[in-house]
Order: C-alpha cells, then sequence, then structure tokens
C-alpha cells in the first residue's frame, strides 16, 4: 500500500501548506514593519524635541548667566542689551521650544530704578529737621543758647565762655564787665570772672588783632612824618605811646613806616585799688560805659600809711629808669642801680579830693622785692611787679588816668 507521501497529491499539499504558511508569514511581516516604522518614526520625533529642548534650555541657561552677570556690573553696557535678556529669564522656565523672545520684548527699565527714589526723599526730610533747629540757634545768636558750657557752668560766666566760643570777645567782656559792677556775684565768681576777663583783653587790648565791633580800638596808617608821640597826639588818644609800640610788637618805636598800619587803642585808662585784696583793677573808660580791663597783685604801704581817695597822674611826672633818693635815709640810688629799691619805671599821683591834695612822694613803680607784692611793707607807694609795671605804665596817661584807692 503506497504511503501517503508517495502518493500523487503529496505535492499538491506540500504546496497548499507552503502556501499557507507562506499566508500567515506575510501579514507577520507587515505587522513586524509597521512597528520598526512607527518606532523609528516615534525616535526620530522624541529627537527633534529633545534637540529643541535642549536648544531652548541653553539659550534660557545663557540669558540667565548674562543677566546675573548685568545685574552685578555698573551699566557699562548697551542698555538695549541688557533689558533684552530679562524677559527670557522671567517666561523660559515655563514655555515650550516654540517661544521665540524676539516677539515679546519688555520694555527697558532706567538704570536708577533700583536706587528707591521714594526712600531718597524719606532720608532728605528727616534730615531738614535738625538743620532748621541749627539753623535758628545760629541766626539768633542768642547768649541763652551756651547758658551751660562743656565746665558745667551757668550764669554769666557759663554765658560768657559761650559767646567766646562763637569768637564773640567783646560781647564777652561787656557782659562780664557787668556782671563785676552789678555785685551780685560771689568773691569766687568774681575772681574767676576777672581772670577771664584778663585773658579776653590779652586779645582784645593788648593784642596786634582789631576786632571791628570794639569800641575802643581801630586802625591807623602811618604817614609821612608820623611818630609814635605825633600820632597820639594828633590822633587825640589818651594813653602813653609806648601802649602803640607794645601791642603792633614794635622792638624800637622808631621802626614805623610810611603806609603801614598799626593797632590803636583810644584810651583812657583808669585803675582802683583794694587795700583789702591788695589788687589794682585796670578799666577802659569810666562811669558805666567802662570795660574791665586785667587785674593785678600790689604791693601796698606798712602801717596803713598808702593814702585813700583818688588821684591822677602827675604831669610829667612819668619816668623810666629814674634816680632815687630815701625820704627817711637821705641815701642816693642812681639810674640803672641794681639796689634801686624803685625799679625801672616811676609814676607820681597827685591828690584829687580834699583829704588827699595835699600828698607829697605818693606814686607807682616798681620793685627789686617781687615777694614783697601783696603785703604791707612799702613806705605807703603801690608797687608793681617787673613785666606789669612796664604795663600800667604804658596804658596810663599823665594828667588823664585816674587811680581810686579805697579799704
Amino acid at each position: 500500500m503506497a504511503l501517503p507521501s508517495q502518493m500523487q497529491s503529496s505535492p499538491v499539499r506540500g504546496r497548499y501548506v507552503y502556501r499557507r504558511r507562506r499566508r500567515r508569514r506575510g501579514p507577520a511581516l507587515l505587522f513586524l514593519v509597521l512597528v520598526i516604522a512607527g518606532l523609528v518614526t516615534w525616535l526620530a520625533i522624541d529627537w527633534d524635541e529633545s534637540a529643541a529642548s535642549k536648544g531652548v534650555t541653553g539659550q534660557v541657561a545663557t540669558a540667565s548667566v548674562k543677566s546675573r552677570a548685568a545685574s552685578n556690573t555698573p551699566p557699562k553696557t548697551t542698555p538695549a542689551r541688557s533689558t533684552s535678556q530679562s524677559p527670557v529669564l522671567e517666561r523660559a522656565t515655563d514655555t515650550s521650544a516654540r517661544w521665540i523672545p524676539e516677539e515679546q520684548p519688555l520694555a527697558p527699565r532706567p538704570a536708577f530704578a533700583q536706587e528707591a527714589p521714594v526712600e531718597e526723599v524719606v532720608v532728605l526730610e528727616e534730615d531738614t529737621t535738625p538743620a532748621t533747629g541749627m539753623t535758628d540757634i545760629v541766626e539768633t545768636g542768642s547768649p541763652q543758647e551756651s547758658n551751660v558750657t562743656n565746665s558745667g557752668r551757668g550764669g554769666p560766666m557759663g554765658l560768657a565762655e559761650g559767646l567766646i566760643g562763637e569768637g564773640r570777645l567783646v560781647e564777652a567782656r561787656a557782659l562780664l564787665t557787668q556782671a563785676v559792677d552789678s555785685g551780685a556775684m560771689t568773691q569766687a565768681n568774681v575772681a574767676d570772672a576777672k581772670q577771664l576777663l584778663g585773658m579776653i583783653n590779652a586779645e582784645l587790648v593788648f593784642g596786634p588783632k582789631i576786632y571791628s565791633n570794639d569800641p575802643w580800638v581801630m586802625e591807623y596808617q602811618v604817614k609821612p612824618g608820623d611818630s609814635l608821640s605825633r600820632i597820639v597826639s594828633s590822633e587825640n588818644l589818651e594813653i602813653d605811646w609806648r601802649l602803640l609800640q607794645l601791642i603792633n610788637g614794635m622792638k624800637r618805636p622808631e621802626h614805623i613806616q610810611v603806609g603801614q598800619k598799626i593797632k590803636v587803642v583810644r584810651g583812657p585808662f583808669h585803675a582802683v585799688i583794694d587795700k583789702g585784696t591788695h589788687r589794682l583793677d585796670l578799666y577802659l573808660g569810666e562811669g558805666p560805659e567802662r570795660t574791665f580791663v586785667r587785674t593785678y597783685d600790689v604791693g601796698l604801704g606798712a602801717m596803713s600809711s598808702t593814702p585813700l581817695g583818688r588821684f591822677q597822674v602827675r604831669k610829667g611826672s612819668k619816668l623810666v629808669n629814674p634816680t632815687w633818693t630815701n625820704p627817711r635815709t637821705g641815701q642816693f640810688f642812681p639810674a640803672d642801680d641794681p639796689e634801686n629799691p624803685i625799679g625801672e619805671y616811676w609814676m607820681g599821683l597827685r591828690g584829687m579830693d580834699d583829704t588827699n591834695v595835699g600828698e607829697r612822694g605818693f606814686g607807682i613803680h616798681g620793685t627789686i622785692e617781687p615777694e614783697s607784692i601783696g603785703t604791707d611793707s612799702s613806705m605807703g607807694c603801690v608797687r608793681l611787679r617787673d613785666g606789669e609795671i612796664d604795663m600800667i605804665y604804658a596804658v596810663m596817661a599823665e594828667g588823664i588816668s585816674t587811680i581810686d584807692v579805697h579799704h
């Protein structure tokens, strides 16, 4: 019996089977091709999107770096370039690769936008308040504003120190003189005030500087043929010419030049001697308008022999380096004798009251015994130290200046 494989129909069946298998393989291959094509297409699209995304991210990163650099550097770059990068940083974080920066540009901001102009206005308003207060104090110039000084003192002394601090020496002198003459101050305060007045007048009276509001001094321009004594006479100055030499720092009186401007003091000077305190107070002028100048320690007569009352500098009595004869012993002392008790200067005084009009030999002079200052040890005359007697000698005018002596 023939096997099925040997039968005539076997090839046909084999072809049938083959065709059926091929018929089955065809769709599978088509499906595989479609899958591969789809995969390739998907990969291509995905790669494009990834590349685009990376490009945008790179742009954003670049814009971010440039924006930070622009914000940390001074505005030397072109303003339009720096402002065009700021919108990229603001919008690129939530946009797709299709966003184009040039389509929506932002308006450029001013360079001073970050300087907070409103805050600057507030600061200026706060600063103007204290400045106005200081201006009021300076403009009013009221001494009450300086009532208490750094030393902690008030009253006339505190006010005067405040005026001195402002350079208003003439006003400080007038204030202290009025306070001293009022009699309302304690002795300690009077002593302090007189000491301060002496410091003020070292500048106003005895210094070369002229203060325009000082009624006691003026400026004078030397003319041809002038001398210090002639200036005193022509200008009716009630002083000794030696004061001009002293305050203008002249080594010799003839050392003046035509056209030279010098300081002159009008005068007159007067003195008050207090026997109880052994003090001589020097004034410019007299009466209510007088101005305190300085106080000096003096030596007076033993056994209260210094006479009281008003005296005047006797005309023709002022002497430099005088000779002297002791009225008690008759001993004579020539000029330049180091033992001469009169010292270098002498001013004779004449009595102006009924009680002292007959006084003879009474005067003011220097001494070779500085330890006697502040004591009662002379024969009745008034003694001053070297360096102080020459100042009194220079300011006192013969026949004009007066000296009041009281207890």
